[in-house]
């Protein structure tokens, strides 16, 4: 089900003023850097590389992917903060980068003062709970079970620490009274290579990753973490309906920052392409296939959807009781 928040972000792309519509500033003559803090094959990349290829279409300008893995995303943060604010460098982030500052006592930047938010790409609805085709639960409630064991041996790897996949885990722990190992990896698709091989019990993935590694047979589902069964995955059941009452995480976000000093027109001009790349029929037919809805909103809409987020994952780092690096 769509929420407000999503509506009210679709529908502010009739509403974009003729400032931003009609910049002064145009695009950068050189080719743009697209940092992407994760590794080649998650989600984040695979939705990066095909917003970059249709840009380049539309602009004949060309969108390169950098991916600046390590550190949850701190690493292509901080090198996009210290990037020349002239529109040749933008980061690609995602949910991680509102999370970091509740994890992290300290930052090599300000989350708010260092960046210029461009827009927001998505909201993913849920996350999805795979496991190896040969794991011995059939189903979420053996699953629980078993993670509910005082030796339990589960255990479940992400993409790092803080991110959240790994929050979807220890929030499971948290609420659901499991006691999961959680595993750090240097990216979601690594990951998702430990439960192919049986080096973790299991992983979290964005519904664009699970839904390609569930067709691929490389993994089973067990659950999704939103509060209602997702479209994408309808015979795979809710955390909540399968024995963890009140259970509500969505999938996490997507969205395009460039350097704070970045000119405020060409931040504008930047978010007028980007949604205007997500109108493309072919381009928005497959994140919806990959249960990815295209939003887009203006920078200053994106600014508050990020402040909010940072008090959000800040209630909820405190309820999973993830200590502070």
């Amino acid at each position: 089900m769509i929420t407000r928040r999503e509506i009210l972000a679709i529908s502010s792309l009739a509403l974009l003023p003729a400032s931003i519509t009609h910049g002064q500033q145009g695009l950068p003559v050189k080719p743009i850097r697209l940092l992407v803090p994760f590794s080649a094959g998650g989600s984040p990349d695979l939705l990066a590389r095909v917003i970059a290829q249709q840009i380049t279409k539309q602009s004949n300008i060309s969108v390169v992917i950098d991916n600046r893995l390590g550190a949850n995303g701190i690493i292509a943060s901080e090198a996009t903060a210290q990037a020349a604010p002239d529109g040749t460098t933008l980061l690609f982030s995602t949910g991680s980068h509102t999370i970091n500052p509740s994890i992290y006592k300290k930052l090599p930047y300000d989350t708010l003062r260092d960046f210029a938010p461009v827009t927001l790409i998505t909201i993913a609805p849920a996350l999805t709970l795979v496991v190896n085709n040969s794991f011995p639960a059939k189903n979420f409630k053996e699953f629980l079970a078993m993670a509910r064991e005082r030796d339990t041996k589960i255990s479940f790897g992400s993409p790092g620490l803080g991110n959240t996949l790994h929050l979807a885990g220890e929030l499971l722990n948290s609420m659901g009274g499991t006691r999961m190992l959680h595993v750090p990896y240097k990216g979601a698709a690594p990951a998702l290579n430990a439960v192919m091989s049986g080096e973790v019990s299991a992983t979290f993935l964005s519904t664009t990753a699970a839904i390609i590694a569930i067709k691929g047979g490389q993994v089973r589902p067990l659950a999704v973490t939103s509060a209602s069964r997702i479209a994408s995955l309808p015979e795979v059941p809710t955390i909540a309906e399968s024995g963890v009452p009140g259970f509500d995480y969505n999938g996490g976000w997507m969205g395009v920052f460039a350097p704070a000093k970045t000119p405020k027109e060409l931040v504008q001009r930047l978010a007028v392409e980007f949604n205007k790349a997500m109108q493309n029929p072919d381009l928005r037919d497959k994140m919806i296939a990959w249960d990815s809805r295209p939003m887009g909103n203006t920078p200053e809409e994106f600014a508050r959807f990020v402040q909010e987020d940072i008090e959000k994952f800040a209630r909820i780092v405190k309820i999973a009781q993830v200590p502070m690096q």
